[in-house]
């Protein structure tokens, strides 16, 4: 059988934020079996941004109208869940929109009118959210901007305060997944399987990205799998017991985890992170904790993309910044 560590990736075809991949060769079999853990974890796993509440002036409930506005407030609301944003804050962020009429005109509100921000980045600043159709119509909102993974219900909570209207949020940027297996050949090796991957995105981030994301998220679960096979094969098998001491126990090692070094070049991180945290002296992940977000963004060498992968780092290990 081929080894598994032989196959080759490469982009074959590229359009609006979407791309083909091809995987391979791969044994008989394999090309079924990756395509499906590597397109679960794409449509589930891959953290993005959304918006999930939404606060309009003049506006109590998402079942009221608005004079000027063309569409009711529902309809808006579910408008702002087309919004595409990149949240470089772990911290949910409030920004606001301010459009008012024009006499004789009909005035479109795009996502490109929402205000700027040193921590958002509006992907699709074209998009038209609403439109106002008198001189004396205005539409200004407070909008509430998260980061998260997968699917969000709305947060019920968010009501407490008045006219606020909770939003459910898909945080995943990748919209869609297809694979296909065809035949491949390596010398008298004829039984072989070429997977073609195509993934398109929303645009906050690229296939490629996506695809290095998800591939990291599968490593981390098979090197799990071999830990703990390892301790199993040497007779360390890890009992679960639902006590007092147990519990104790786990917080013990979480302590322990918190004091350790975590050394940047262990991580597995893009060599654009690796290199500008290894060139900045920050060989120990934990020495960025108490660092500002503007400090860790303006790292040298630190890219808008590294900067995200950076944030989802920190939030994995409890590291916060200020």
């Amino acid at each position: 059988m081929i080894s598994l560590k032989q196959f080759n990736i490469k982009k074959v075809q590229s359009a609006s934020n979407s791309d083909t991949f091809q995987i391979g060769p791969l044994p008989q079999g394999y090309g079924s079996t990756l395509g499906t853990f590597l397109r679960r974890t794409l449509l589930s796993s891959i953290p993005g941004s959304a918006v999930t509440a939404v606060k309009i002036e003049g506006v109590d409930h998402e079942y009221s109208s608005m004079d000027g506005l063309s569409d009711d407030v529902l309809t808006v609301a579910l408008s702002l869940k087309n919004v595409v944003v990149i949240s470089k804050s772990l911290d949910p962020i409030t920004v606001e929109i301010n459009v008012t009429g024009k006499n004789g005109q009909v005035v479109e509100v795009t996502a490109g009118d929402i205000e700027k921000n040193q921590n958002i980045e509006v992907v699709n600043p074209e998009y038209v959210i609403t439109r106002l159709t008198s001189a004396k119509a205005k539409f200004k909102a407070t909008l509430t901007i998260e980061r998260g993974v997968g699917y969000a219900l709305p947060n019920e909570d968010m009501r407490k305060e008045l006219g606020v209207l909770p939003l459910d949020a898909n945080f995943s940027p990748v919209k869609l997944v297809n694979y296909a297996i065809t035949p491949a050949r390596v010398g008298r090796e004829t039984e072989l399987d070429q997977l073609d991957l195509t993934i398109e995105t929303n645009g906050a981030v690229t296939s490629v990205e996506a695809l290095h994301v998800a591939s990291d998220i599968l490593a981390q679960m098979t090197n799990h799998l071999i830990t703990q096979t390892e301790q199993m094969l040497s007779g360390k098998e890890v009992t679960i017991a639902v006590n007092a001491m147990q519990k104790e126990q786990e917080e013990q090692a979480k302590v322990v985890v918190k004091e350790a070094p975590i050394k940047v070049a262990d991580l597995n991180l893009s060599t654009r992170l690796t290199n500008a945290l290894l060139k900045s002296n920050y060989e120990n992940l934990r020495t960025l904790e108490g660092l500002t977000e503007e400090e860790v963004a303006s790292i040298r060498g630190m890219g808008s993309k590294s900067y995200l992968e950076l944030l989802e780092v920190l939030k994995k290990y409890s590291i916060k910044l200020v």
